[in-house]
């Protein structure tokens, strides 16, 4: 599932889960160098309670990447590396760092099978950025995630396909010294298997399961175990049904089983998810839900999870500028007495103009929102802003 975050004032989107990578379908070898720098306002720049009446300040984004991309004739390939330095105007001691790189590879061993890795790394200096299904307090505390994994795609029969994967995730974050704010980091270990058969042209039914073996740190006071250890499982029916050419719905129904840890006893409760996606000829849309546990790397423990997100793009002035939008609203239920609920909102907003067939003109607004339901525990971030992006793809030969 794609889900929009904001990356230190520039629009973007983070791959929730691992998939085979996708590369261009021009044959051979790809290199795309991209420099981007702008402007943004910032409103609370240090993620502080709005009653504290938080600093904003303005601030210069720079943002170097390349990427490359092979595609062959059963092998594709795709690496890339996205920077980000914003430069404050007044609170310069602010001035931050954060990157991303990623690596993926797909090989179709055989007519049936095809084999896939991938690689995703971030670092973060806000934890508003951090894509874990919104069970992160929101605090300027810089942030490691990184995933990694792979699996394979068979089909079994003509209408028939399975599809499994391993993922290891870790998750690590700063301490902060001056607020004496620790947060839990942690890993887990993720194996997914689904199964689905096609039983008519628009039609498709199946079945998945999930094993999720995951590890919080506890923290570090002596009178605590140094690890949270416990077991996530999720069975689900699922099916998806072309309404039309354009219009397309999904879904799935089970069961979710918790298994104990530190701060909660054995669970087991109903799954669910819905999404919808409809491609007109000049928009696009999409929009999901789903109910399911979450580890809460950050507090420690775990958090029963509400996901709502929706897209749009809009191409229009013959496909040379472009409105996109999204919205994610997250509803974390916490399973411990002594921890807060999280409710968490993220928007965000761009259009933007292509100049030349390397040049593109954005301007943007974002907006992060949480609320603990705890006194002092309600804060927003909104960031508007202006970018200029080159990118030039230069075939290697």
């Amino acid at each position: 599932m794609l889900a929009a975050w904001i990356l230190s004032g520039w629009p973007s989107t983070y791959a929730q889960t691992l998939a085979p990578v996708e590369t261009p379908a021009t044959p051979g070898w790809i290199f795309t160098p991209s420099l981007g720098f702008g402007g943004s306002w910032d409103d609370n720049v240090l993620l502080v309670d709005l009653g504290e009446e938080p600093p904003s300040d303005y601030a210069s984004p720079i943002k170097p990447s390349v990427s490359l991309d092979f595609t062959g004739k059963r092998t594709r390939f795709s690496a890339g590396y996205d920077g980000s330095v914003v430069l404050y105007r007044t609170l310069d001691e602010l001035t931050s760092f954060q990157q991303y790189l990623r690596v993926g590879l797909e090989h179709r061993a055989t007519e049936q099978v095809t084999l896939f890795v991938n690689e995703n790394f971030m670092m973060a200096p806000t934890t508003d950025v951090i894509p874990l299904n919104g069970g992160i307090p929101f605090y300027r505390v810089g942030s490691r995630t990184n995933t990694i994994g792979g699996g394979l795609q068979a089909t079994l029969q003509r209408h028939l396909a399975m599809r499994g994967a391993y993922t290891l995730r870790t998750v690590a974050f700063n301490f902060d010294e001056l607020l004496g704010r620790e947060l839990h980091g942690g890993n887990s270990h993720e194996f997914d298997i689904s199964v689905d058969r096609a039983l008519s042209p628009r039609l498709t039914i199946g079945g998945e399961y999930g094993l999720d073996r995951v590890t919080v740190d506890a923290g570090t006071a002596v009178d605590q175990p140094s690890e949270d250890q416990f077991n996530i499982q999720a069975a689900n029916v699922t099916a998806t049904y072309l309404l039309s050419p354009t219009l397309t719905v999904s879904g799935a129904i089970g069961i979710a089983h918790l298994g104990a840890g530190l701060t909660h006893q054995r669970q087991t409760a109903p799954a669910w998810r819905a999404g919808i996606t409809h491609q007109m000829r000049h928009a696009r849309l999409s929009g999901s839900y789903s109910r399911s546990y979450v580890p809460s790397f950050g507090f420690g423990g775990t958090f029963q999870n509400e996901e709502w997100v929706g897209n749009v793009l809009v191409p229009f002035a013959r496909n040379r500028a472009y409105a996109q939008g999204g919205i994610s609203w997250y509803n974390n239920d916490t399973l411990a007495v002594d921890q807060p609920r999280l409710r968490s909102v993220w928007v965000s907003g761009t259009v933007g103009y292509r100049v030349t067939r390397w040049l593109r003109i954005e301007g943007f607004y974002s907006r992060a929102h949480q609320d603990t339901g705890r006194a002092g525990g309600q804060l927003s971030r909104n960031q508007v802003g202006f970018q200029v992006v080159t990118a030039k793809p230069v075939r290697l030969r």
